[in-house]
């Protein structure tokens, strides 16, 4: 059974760990070897403990972490969306990937933020995420921007004002 749970101080070394790992798992062949060896778990858990504004929930499975979504209560200035919060990180290990996890750490996310709208990105070359994103009903706004290795493209979760998610 899944647990969806608050990052608890404890658990940030584990989570960090999750991060590296996942990232490695989804991105290593996608970006930059150089880019992909620069996030290790020490990478990780230093940018946990820095960005303290987002929240985070952890996946546990039989009491270990197998995946974790952090959100921000408002997106960041290059989004098209005013006013709408945002899922910046949604990742769920290899292993665990179609059985839920991502979904439920999706839902526990949405119940926290409320009837408001949801914005994300994903690597406009990641077909898997963007499906997913797609299958649980995000749309695509038709924006794409650069800000980093590579395109990204924009989706939302229209929730507010009685609109169906």
């Amino acid at each position: 059974m899944t647990q969806i749970l608050p990052l608890a101080p404890e658990d940030i070394p584990e989570k960090a760990a999750v991060h590296a790992r996942t990232w490695q798992e989804t991105y290593r062949g996608m970006l930059p070897d150089e880019l992909n060896d620069t996030i290790t778990p020490r990478f990780a858990e230093d940018v946990t403990r820095r960005l303290t504004s987002l929240r985070t929930l952890v996946a546990k499975v039989d009491g270990k972490i197998v995946g974790y979504l952090s959100w921000s209560e408002r997106c960041r200035a290059h989004f098209s969306v005013d006013g709408a919060a945002e899922v910046c990180n949604l990742y769920v290990l290899r292993a665990f990937q179609g059985q839920g996890v991502g979904r439920a750490l999706l839902e526990a996310a949405l119940e926290s933020i409320g009837p408001r709208d949801v914005v994300l990105s994903a690597f406009t070359s990641n077909a898997p995420a963007l499906g997913f994103y797609e299958h649980v009903g995000f749309e695509r706004t038709g924006v794409t921007f650069d800000e980093g290795p590579m395109e990204e493209t924009e989706l939302l979760l229209r929730r507010a004002r009685g609109r169906a998610r």
